[in-house]
């Protein structure tokens, strides 16, 4: 009896002060989760449609209206950039479908489909964007060489491959955090 009675002093020890969590605070807390995501999508569409804004305006000004490989390679880079904006697009209003005051188990799943979602661009589409956009930049160099000084050849092509790389670092980063928060979901 001596090890009930120890175990009964322990027992009464501990502190009172338990964490309670109310629904209302889970449904406030995914509320300003989801709306950091959606600021962040739109936020990833505004970067993108600038840089696509910027691509066409340097198509219109250099005249590249002709057929080219300066053509093609701003033609390739704009085209997977405004595939990449429509699937962003597609996704938002996906997320904008989700209400955060549903059952817990219900959320979960519309979270996790969403996850799966977006696991799908991230896997599939976004290595053949980032490929295509790769490709398509490595088709304007031969241009660029001809047409540039060697020393903002030199900076266009470190710039641009840096930038490549840099990009590539940060969508692997945002893939395994969105792997990640689809697992936490699948396990809820």
């Amino acid at each position: 009896m001596e090890n009930f009675d120890d175990l009964k002093t322990l027992w009464s020890q501990q502190s009172g002060s338990r964490i309670s969590v109310t629904a209302t605070d889970l449904i406030k807390k995914a509320e300003v989760n989801m709306k950091r995501l959606k600021m962040c999508q739109f936020f990833t569409i505004g970067i993108l449609s600038t840089l696509t804004m910027v691509l066409i305006g340097y198509f219109l000004w250099v005249g590249a209206q002709r057929p080219n490989a300066l053509t093609l390679g701003l033609g390739v880079m704009i085209a997977v950039i405004l595939i990449r904006i429509a699937l962003e697009w597609v996704s938002a209003n996906k997320l904008k479908s989700i209400k955060p005051d549903r059952s817990l188990s219900e959320f979960s799943i519309s979270m996790a489909r969403f996850y799966v979602w977006r696991r799908k661009i991230n896997l599939i589409f976004v290595p053949l964007i980032y490929t295509s956009y790769t490709a398509g930049f490595a088709s304007l160099l031969p241009t660029f060489r001809e047409n540039l000084s060697y020393g903002m050849y030199i900076y266009v092509l470190a710039s641009g491959f840096g930038s490549l790389i840099v990009l590539a670092l940060f969508i692997a980063r945002l893939i395994k955090k969105e792997t990640k928060i689809l697992n936490f979901l699948k396990s809820v």
